[in-house]
């Protein structure tokens, strides 16, 4: 049988068991923006949503927020479907990486 590899051992997403998520909690905005801060390049709601183990609807309903706020980026479109990807201009997703590399650091130093 197939596993998904967005699931975790013991359950749940990928983006539940983030040292960001673990700091800030779970609402739908911290878990796009761990998925994306992971990921090395532009991906599309539905990749976002299963990564962060919810529906495509709640990741349009918080996308255009991140967007406004210039931390996402929306870099293209294939097939219609928007990519997005974390801003790299963005002083506040830079802040938001560091962070995270420090959390990470943080834990593994225990």
């Amino acid at each position: 049988m197939a596993t998904n590899p967005d699931v975790q051992p013991g359950g749940g997403s990928f983006a539940e068991q983030t040292a960001l998520t673990e700091l800030l909690g779970n609402h739908p905005k911290v878990k796009i923006l761990a998925v994306l801060l992971s990921e090395g390049r532009d991906i599309n709601v539905s990749q976002i949503a299963e990564q962060a183990g919810m529906s495509r609807s709640t990741v349009y309903d918080h996308i255009e927020d991140l967007q406004a706020l210039e931390v996402v980026e929306q870099t293209r479109k294939i097939s219609g479907s928007p990519l997005y990807q974390i801003n790299k201009d963005s002083d506040v997703a830079e802040q938001l990486h560091k962070l995270e590399w420090t959390l990470i650091d943080s834990v593994a130093s225990e």
